[in-house]
């Protein structure tokens, strides 16, 4: 399982491939899962956690409209990746174009996968969420905190 951390900016070659960084990904996996992400990323899972995350998606309550929906979305969005000799994904124009990735990219660790992003994209974020970052993490403590 995937232990992703760090910030990696590359440039998509003209086939749309995108190099991996050895720093982030210390096995090179044959193979990864892209799907549908949040704020804007793309999210990548190697094999193991790509099933974890399945697992997780197949204890949703299906009968619950919000369940179905976000079970459509994700799921009808995956895409499997093949990793080539020299580390490479191929993205293609179609996953360019749905995901509004130009050619310069930010890849990131986001601990058990990765994020895919459109350079401007993330740079966007960063500037409006970053200035927040001590207030956000005070509102995420009670997270951590043992239910009684």
């Amino acid at each position: 399982m995937g232990n992703y951390f760090g910030t990696y900016e590359r440039t998509l070659d003209a086939k749309g491939r995108l190099q991996l960084p050895s720093k982030l990904v210390k096995e090179m996996p044959s193979c990864l899962y892209l799907l549908r992400g949040f704020e804007g990323a793309v999210s990548l899972y190697d094999e193991d956690t790509f099933q974890t995350y399945l697992a997780s998606l197949s204890k949703l309550p299906y009968l619950e409209k919000e369940a179905r929906a976000y079970l459509r979305l994700a799921t009808s969005s995956v895409e499997r990746m093949e990793v080539d000799s020299h580390g490479r994904i191929t993205l293609g124009s179609a996953i360019l174009t749905r995901y509004s990735l130009g050619s310069d990219v930010v890849l990131i660790g986001v601990l058990d996968h990765m994020e895919l992003w459109d350079k401007a994209t993330y740079d966007a974020y960063l500037t409006e969420h970053s200035s927040t970052f001590e207030e956000i993490a005070e509102n995420l403590s009670h997270l951590g905190e043992a239910k009684e």
